[in-house]
């Protein structure tokens, strides 16, 4: 009889004391995200081109070429431009798929996608704090924040991919 008392009072003990166990990738989870997949391949490989035009000087980043590199790791043929004429020239050249662009630049590359062969999904990059980004996100469904990683562009250009239907 004292053994049996011992034996619940350990099984009860042992319940008491047992540590919340979680499955794989769960950790990841609940982090959002926090870890990256760096090798994430894309099912919808796109033509990307990139328009760093007058409005992107404002927000130079040391990450440019980083980015642009991480795109091309994901699966994509990226393509930048600096200027208006660079940025017809390259549209004249080649039909592409998406174009990441400034909001401030949106005017110039919205009146030169008019003359495209055929129109490429728009994706403007916007600063949180403009006055204008609510009418932005009306205009433009897949817009992204200029604070916004890797993942969040491949994201959009892959939803944007597969709205299209390629």
């Amino acid at each position: 009889m004292n053994s049996k008392k011992t034996s619940a009072i350990l099984v009860l003990a042992l319940c008491f004391t047992t540590i919340d166990a979680q499955a794989c990738g769960e950790v990841m989870y609940r982090m959002g995200g926090a870890l990256r997949y760096h090798a994430f391949i894309t099912r919808h490989p796109a033509e990307i081109l990139i328009y760093a035009g007058p409005a992107a000087l404002q927000h130079t980043s040391s990450d440019a070429a980083k980015f642009h590199e991480n795109l091309e790791k994901a699966g994509h043929k990226v393509t930048v431009v600096n200027d208006p004429d660079g940025l017809a020239e390259a549209l004249s050249a080649r039909s592409y798929d998406v174009i990441i662009t400034y909001a401030g630049d949106v005017d110039s590359v919205t009146s030169q996608i008019t003359k495209a062969s055929r129109e490429p999904t728009l994706i403007p990059v916007i600063d949180r704090s403009a006055p204008n980004e609510r009418e932005m996100r009306e205009r433009f469904p897949r817009l992204v924040t200029e604070d916004a990683n890797l993942n969040q562009f491949l994201k959009v250009i892959e939803q944007s991919m597969k709205a299209k239907g390629a």
